[in-house]
Parts: C-alpha cells; structure tokens; sequence
C-alpha cells in the first residue's frame, strides 16, 4: 500500500509542469499504477463491508466456527439414519466455544438430537432434516425431565420427545431456507377419528345425534396410530438468547415448536405448514416465558397456531394464522400485545382462566375469519372467546382484567363470547371499533354442531361443557365493566334458526354500549336486539337500530341505569319491550 510520505516526493499538481525525462516519467507512471491499484482495493474494500452489512447476520461466516455436518459422517441421502453424526457437530461446535453447524442440501433423516448452547443450526436452501418416521429413534420425555403437567413439566402429547431438545442452554439458533420436517402423517390413521368424552351430548342440541357429526373424518382431527407418535418437533427449555428465523417446520406430528421457561427470544419469518386433520399439532407454545417477540409468520395448523400459558412480555405481529382451533390461545399470561394479524380459524382469539391471573393484553388490527367445525376441535367459531373456569380445590379463582380489543374486522359462523365465572367476573374489558358479520355455517355442520355454547376446558362438568345455547353476536356473563364502543354488526342471509339477539348480557356490573349499528339476527324475528337481565349499571349512547330491527332493548332485573341518549331507533319496532325503564332519556330518535 502507498503511504502519504511516498507521494510527498513527487509533484502531483497538475498546474506545474511535468518532468520530461524518460525516469521522470517512468515513476509517474509508477506511482499512477500504485495510486490505482490502493483506489481499486480502497473500492474492493467498501463493497464487501456494503455487501456484508447488507447480508443477514444468518449467511455472514465472517469469524463464526462453521462445522458441515457431512464432514462428521452425515450422509443427507434420504434414507441413512444421521442423529448420530448430527449429534456429533453439534458437540463439536459447543466444545469449539460455539459455531454454525451447517446442513447444505440434501434430506437429513434423524431420531432426537440435542440443541446446545452458543449453536446455531443453518438448514440451508434445499436441505431437509426429517423426522424418522420410527419411533424408537426418539427419546422419551423421562430421559429429557420433562413430564406430564401441562404448564409445569410437559410438551406435547405422549411419552416421547421429537427431533431438536435444547435444555438450559443460552445463545442458540436455528435459522437459513431449508425445512425441518416431522413426518407427521406417518403416525396417524387417517380412517379413525381422534375423539374424547368431555362433554355430554344429551345436554347439546342436537341430543345423541350430536355424536355423529363429532365423528365425522372431514374436518379431523384422526387418530394416533396404536405405537404412538413423537413429541414435540423442537423444544427449549429453559433457555435464554434464542433465535428462529426463516426456516420452515413442516408436518409436525405433536406440537411444533414449544419454548418452556426460557427468557429473551425471538422468531421472525418463519413459515409453519402442518397438516390441518392431525390434533395437538399446535404451532407456537411459549409456556413459562418472558421476553419473546414473534413477527412475519405465516402458522398453519390443526390445533392452535399460538398458545401462551403462564407467560409475560410477549408480541406477535404481523402473522397470518390458520388452524381448526384457536388462531391465539392465552392463558394466565400477562403484557402481551398481539396486533396486524390475519386469522382464519376455528376459534379467533381464545383467553381461558382456570386459576392465576391474564391481564393488560392488548389485541389490535386483526382481521379474523372463523368457520365452523365438525370433529373434536375445542370451539364453535367464536372470533373473541373468554371464559373463567370455577377455581379448583384449595385454589383461588382466576383472573381476566384489564384487557382490550381494538380495530378488529370479521367475517365468522358465531359470536363473541365474554363468560366469567361467578365468583371471579372478568374485569375492565375494552372492545372498540369491532366489525363483524356473521354468515351461515356449512348446512351439515350447522345441523349436526351448531347453536351451542362450548366451554370446555373451563366447564366444571359435563352439563357445562358443550350445551344448547341460541347464539347472539355479544354475549356476556359475569362481567364487571365492559365498554363496547363502535361495534357494528352485519347478518347474512340465510343463517339458522339458532342465531338470536346482537348482544345479550347477563349478571354484569357497569356496562357501556355506545355507537353500536345492527339488530337482531333475522328481521323477521321477534328476539330483542339487546337483551340485558341481572344487572347493575347500564348506559347506552349513539347507538343506531338497523332495519328490521324489533324491540331495541329488552331489560329484566336490571338496576342503576344510567343514560339513554343520543340513540337513532327509528328503524326498531319499540325502543323498550316494557315502558319502565330506568334509564335518563336524553336526545333520542324513536320510532
């Protein structure tokens, strides 16, 4: 390279002559070649450090151990058995102080292998690593500590453990274009249906009859093969500093991806694409965490696409779901936010309580399609559902308070429901700006599960579990301070007998309605379009009766009304199903 004390002994300045002389001219030429060949290198330079800045951090080798599985005796053919060579670089990588250990193209069929720390699986464009479809290759939960408690020590469904297992590790990651396949069909007869008994079907609406559609194979889920099925397809436990990205996990036999106790993750662009008739097939559990950011997914699955459970400081943005269960399933999880997602579902959003406290979650700009479904999946295409279970023995009740839906469009076969529990009322819920219209199910499904309110997992017995119920767009129980605002409601033609009232709410405290727009499900019917009974506390403002609307209100044991006003009813029947009605009548358009 030139240096500046070089280039002193020579005149560059082109306002003074040049020397003549042959040498003269030989070390101009001389120092021109130098001074372009610095500038070349000086240009050679700054593109790579452009170029490396512009690469991801997950293709940039730069100083980073990079161990080839192939170099330990990983074949990539499609049929030799890897886990051990797998399991050897990552060891290696570990022991070196950490590294990239590399799967170039080719398909890696393994058993389970562990994920260790300061790791980073690259699964590059074209390189499968997929799950053995022998149950024997994989371990069994005991060998791994992990056990039966769901929120404790589980993951997954059964004894055994899936492919990738990081325990206590910090600073892992598993990233690149390749796929992570579980093999899941392998392990499941698709001519049975996989069905349980928790719920009675005398208490449904359809009766016993309600068994057939429950076992119908259309929709799912089927049932495990007799020897089982793997567990989940990766799990960290206990784990901190963890990245996913890009890869995509695929055919998933059990859940997919679980992150238990672990703190400081993130997980962003990677694509799910599980077989939506196999169950418990989840996408994202996050149990136990704190600290994990999820963005730029797209999650298809049969059972829930997300479920949080005992977690706190969590995000999932810009997602788009599917699943025949809950598009988000949370549980005793707390600051969350959960915005810019498209959900086409079972159940949208599905917050459950059966003891410790959900609270100061915050769901915004979602657009949710929810379909109803036969076979066994928990829900009956509600887009929000909430409910508090009674506490367990020498338990106390749990909580909901203190959270809130905003901006949320959807196009769904039922409504909303907000089911606290007697002893434990859902606190401070907000809805604002929720659009729904509601269509008709499949007539089948209609016929065969429709017009029932399901709670299981919550439900105390039986009875509770699965019953008849008419289906309103709002349905409330148990509440203590709910603000609806901007809730605009749509019917579509056609939809079944058991759809009834916009919005009933039953043994609620201080409850707010302003700038509703809708009625009640069918023009033709007689059902109030707000039903309230067993209350305390009540003020409906600028609101606005739809056409076709019939009695506005209908009150029954309702107490401490507060104002009417502001109300456009001139499209209802009646604005009261009775003249005394308690509330301060202010600036009212009546019929």
């Amino acid at each position: 390279m030139i240096a500046f004390a070089d280039l002193d002994e020579f005149n560059l300045d082109e306002t003074k002559p040049l020397a003549r002389s042959p040498s003269s001219i030989r070390r101009r030429l001389q120092v021109n070649r130098r001074l372009s060949f610095a500038a070349t290198a000086a240009q050679l330079i700054l593109l790579a450090a452009l170029s490396g800045a512009a690469q991801s951090p997950a293709a940039d080798t730069r100083g980073i151990h990079v161990f080839n599985v192939k170099d330990f005796g990983a074949m990539g053919d499609g049929q030799t058995l890897d886990t051990a060579a797998i399991s050897k670089t990552v060891r290696a990588a570990s022991t070196a102080g950490g590294g990239r250990v590399l799967f170039p193209p080719g398909i890696y069929v393994t058993g389970t292998f562990e994920l260790l720390s300061n790791v980073t699986l690259e699964v590059q464009a074209g390189a499968v690593i997929q799950g053995s479809k022998n149950l024997a290759d994989y371990g069994t939960i005991a060998e791994y500590g992990f056990g039966r408690q769901y929120g404790v020590n589980s993951t997954g469904e059964g004894d055994r453990v899936g492919l990738v297992v990081g325990r206590r590790t910090e600073n892992v990651a598993i990233v690149g274009q390749g796929a992570i396949d579980g093999s899941g069909d392998a392990f499941f007869d698709f001519t049975k249906p996989h069905t349980g008994m928790d719920f009675g079907p005398r208490y449904t609406r359809q009766g016993n009859a309600f068994m057939k559609a429950m076992l119908d194979l259309t929709d799912g889920p089927v049932e495990t093969k007799p020897e089982g099925r793997p567990g989940t397809m990766i799990v960290c436990s206990q784990c901190q500093n963890i990245l996913i990205r890009d890869i995509t996990l695929r055919n998933a036999p059990n859940w997919t991806l679980h992150l238990a106790g672990s703190a400081r993750a993130t997980i962003n662009g990677i694509h799910i694409v599980n077989n939506p008739l196999l169950p418990n097939n989840d996408g994202i559990d996050c149990i136990g965490c704190k600290d994990v950011h999820i963005s730029d997914c797209d999650i298809s699955a049969g059972d829930d696409a997300f479920a949080f459970y005992g977690s706190e400081d969590v995000s999932v943005t810009n997602c788009t779901l599917y699943s025949r269960s809950s598009g988000i399933r949370v549980e005793n999880t707390r600051y969350g936010r959960f915005s810019n997602l498209s959900m086409h579902s079972n159940r949208g959003i599905g917050i459950y309580s059966r003891g410790g406290v959900t609270a100061n979650l915050v769901f915004t700009a979602i657009t949710v399609e929810t379909q109803l479904y036969a076979g066994h999946w928990w829900g009956k295409a509600e887009p929000i559902f909430i409910a508090i279970g009674p506490a367990g023995e020498g338990s106390p009740p749990g909580t909901v308070k203190d959270v809130r839906f905003s901006n949320i469009v959807g196009e769904t076969e039922a409504g909303i429901i907000l089911a606290g529990d007697a002893a434990s009322p859902i606190r401070n819920l907000y809805l604002d700006q929720i659009k729904l219209r509601i269509r008709a199910p499949r007539k089948t499904v209609g016929e065969g599960v429709g017009g029932n309110f399901d709670f299981r997992w919550t439900a105390a017995s039986p009875a509770t579990a699965i019953f008849k119920h008419n289906i309103p767009a709002l349905y409330c129980r148990n509440v203590e301070g709910l603000n609806l605002r901007g809730f605009q409601l749509e019917w579509a033609n056609g939809i079944p007998e058991y759809f009834s009232n916009a919005i009933e709410c039953e043994d609620f405290k201080n409850l707010e309605i302003e700038a509703f727009a809708g009625r009640q499900a069918s023009a033709a019917s007689a059902d109030p379009v707000i039903v309230l009974r067993r209350g305390q506390g009540v003020s409906i403002r600028g609101c606005r009766a739809e056409e076709g609307s019939s009695t506005f209100v209908s009150l029954s044991h309702v107490e401490k009304q507060g104002l009417f006003a502001n109300n456009d009813l001139r499209n209802s029947q009646r604005p009261f199903a009775s003249k005394k009605t308690g509330f301060l009548m202010v600036d009212n358009l009546l019929p």
